[in-house]
């Protein structure tokens, strides 16, 4: 988590609360109420438990720092896009429903998602994939929903749990960022990823990525605002399309 204190990755998202309005009671209330959602769900769900998520980060964290390159796609990712991303030594990030391109799921090593991501993501779920899942003050009615489809899955996706305030969670985790994309970022910088490998492609600020599954254009055009600011103060928005 050094890189992300190192940054000010945590301190920017008092930054784009106040900005946007939104009340850190809102988001921890969300987050906490998540942490014992799942704990409870745990009863039934084995690989939910503390311990289980534990290991699944634990896990991911070695994949991504042995991956030659860590790819992070964004929601105006392309086909054509990921056609480019060769190699089997390259591990993949996708921020939500971006993870909606990918025709298999061989190298991808995790989604960070706040719950945006309609069929891509509980298609991503229903595969098995590890999910970075994050709670916020506006997003507790589709967590919830997800979390109980989820759960009942014969084999339910291991899950990682995030969260944006400056409180301790038992179980979660703050990474930095604020957007599922700058997330993902700071998620790979968290795990001990060095920026030179890692590359961005998908990323934009002209256009609401066509995985953008669920969201309001003119609030999102300005959330990718706050994206590029984040990136850009860790010297990684070169990628970004303005």
């Amino acid at each position: 988590m050094q890189e992300a204190i190192a940054h000010g990755l945590i301190e920017v998202q008092d930054e784009v609360r106040s900005a946007f309005g939104w009340s850190v009671s809102s988001d921890l209330n969300s987050a906490r109420a998540m942490a014992e959602e799942v704990q409870l769900r745990a009863q039934l769900v084995t690989g939910w438990s503390a311990e289980r998520r534990k290991k699944a980060l634990e896990g991911l964290r070695e994949k991504l720092i042995q991956a030659k390159q860590v790819v992070i796609l964004g929601a105006a990712v392309t086909e054509e896009e990921v056609a480019s991303i060769t190699g089997d030594e390259c591990q993949i990030i996708a921020a939500d429903g971006s993870v909606g391109v990918l025709e298999d799921f061989t190298r991808l090593a995790c989604v960070v998602t706040d719950f945006d991501g309609g069929i891509h993501l509980n298609r991503a779920a229903q595969q098995g994939a590890t999910l970075v899942t994050h709670a916020h003050g506006d997003n507790q009615d589709r967590w919830l929903h997800s979390l109980g489809s989820w759960s009942e899955y014969s084999a339910p996706p291991a899950l990682i749990l995030s969260h944006q305030t400056p409180q301790s969670i038992d179980g979660m985790y703050n990474f930095g960022g604020f957007t599922d994309g700058d997330r993902a970022v700071c998620f790979a910088l968290a795990m001990g990823v060095e920026k030179k490998r890692i590359r961005l492609v998908g990323f934009s600020l002209r256009v609401v990525g066509q995985w953008s599954a669920t969201t309001v254009s003119e609030q999102k055009l300005r959330k990718l605002v706050w994206m590029n600011r984040i990136l850009k103060s860790i010297g990684m928005n070169g990628a970004v399309v303005e």
